[in-house]
C-alpha cells in the first residue's frame, strides 16, 4: 500500500493550516492526504464526514493531489493510531493552539513512535522547507532526526542549519561532539548544504535556538519530543514567541529500535 499523509481534523483555522502545509510535501512527493477527525457520537459520523469532504473537495480544486475525509468513533489517540496504520501514514501534519496545549499535543505525538508531526500554527509564509534549523545536544537517540532532515533535503533541496550548545561534563562533552560528528558526516555523504554554530554556556539554548532561526530565515525546525516541552516554555523574548507560533515544528519521537537503523551506532 502507498505511503500517506494524515491531518487530524477539528474543524478549526488551526487545521486548515496543517492541510496548506500537508500539501506543500503531498505534491511534491504525490503522496495523498487524509484528513481525520474522530468522534463521540456515531450518529455525527455521515453530518461529519459530508462537511470534511466538502472541505477537501474545494482545496483540491486546481491541484493534482488527492485529499480523503474520514471520520471515526472511538477514544481520539487510538483511533488516530489504528487509522494511521490503516492508510499506511509515515508523516502527519497538526495544527496546534499554542503553548497552552503543549501537554494534549504531546500526549497524541508521543504515541506515533516511529512517524513525526509536524505541529503549525500558522498559514504557509514560505512553501518549501528549504532552510531547515536543527538542534542538537548530547542524547544519542536524537540522531534520528538526521533521517528526517536527509528525507526534507531531498525533497526540497534544503540547506541545514545545526545549532548547538556548550557542556561541560567530561561525559556530555564526547556525547555531543560525536553526535555532531554524526550530523556532519551525513549531511556530507548525501551533499547537503550546512552550517554549524555552537552557542555560549551562558546563553538560554531555547531563545538562541529562535534568535538563530530568526538570523538564518529558517522555515522548519526539528525538534525532539522530549524536548520540545522544555524548548517552548522557556521562551521569554516576545519576538521569539512570536516566531514559535509562524515557524512549524517537526517533532520526532526517539526510536527504542535505533539501533536497527544504519549508521546509529
Amino acid at each position: 500500500m502507498e505511503r500517506s499523509i494524515i491531518v487530524p481534523w477539528d474543524f478549526t483555522e488551526v487545521a486548515n493550516f496543517a492541510l496548506e502545509h500537508a500539501y506543500f510535501i503531498g505534491k511534491v512527493t504525490n503522496r495523498p492526504i487524509y484528513l481525520i477527525h474522530i468522534t463521540n457520537k456515531e450518529s455525527k459520523i455521515e453530518e461529519l464526514t459530508r462537511q470534511m469532504q466538502e472541505v477537501a473537495n474545494k482545496f483540491m480544486e486546481g491541484k493534482e493531489i488527492k485529499v480523503e475525509a474520514v471520520v471515526r468513533k472511538g477514544n481520539l489517540t487510538k483511533e488516530l493510531i489504528n487509522f494511521g496504520q490503516e492508510v499506511n501514514a509515515y508523516i502527519a501534519v497538526m495544527g496546534t493552539h499554542g503553548i497552552s496545549t503543549i501537554g494534549k499535543a504531546m500526549k497524541i505525538v508521543k504515541k506515533f513512535v516511529k512517524m513525526p508531526f509536524i505541529l503549525v500554527q500558522s498559514p504557509v509564509f514560505f512553501g518549501e522547507y528549504d532552510r531547515i534549523c536543527v538542534p542538537i545536544d548530547d542524547n544519542k537517540k536524537s540522531r534520528i532526526k538526521m533521517q528526517w532532515v536527509r528525507y526534507l533535503s531531498n525533497l526540497f533541496e534544503s540547506k541545514v542549519f545545526i545549532i548547538s550548545p556548550t557542556v561541560f561534563d567530561g561525559w556530555k562533552v564526547k556525547n555531543l561532539n560525536n553526535n555532531l560528528r554524526f550530523a556532519e558526516k551525513q549531511l556530507e555523504q548525501n551533499l547537503i548544504e550546512f552550517e554549524f554554530k555552537k552557542i555560549e554556556a551562558n546563553q538560554n539554548f531555547p531563545e538562541a535556538i529562535y534568535d538563530y532561526m530568526r538570523e538564518v530565515e529558517a522555515d522548519l525546525v526539528l525538534m525532539m519530543t522530549t524536548k520540545y516541552k522544555e524548548y517552548i516554555k522557556n521562551l521569554k523574548k516576545p519576538e521569539n514567541k512570536e516566531l514559535y507560533k509562524k515557524i512549524p515544528i517537526m517533532c520526532v519521537n526517539p526510536r527504542t529500535d535505533i539501533q536497527k537503523l544504519g549508521g546509529f551506532n
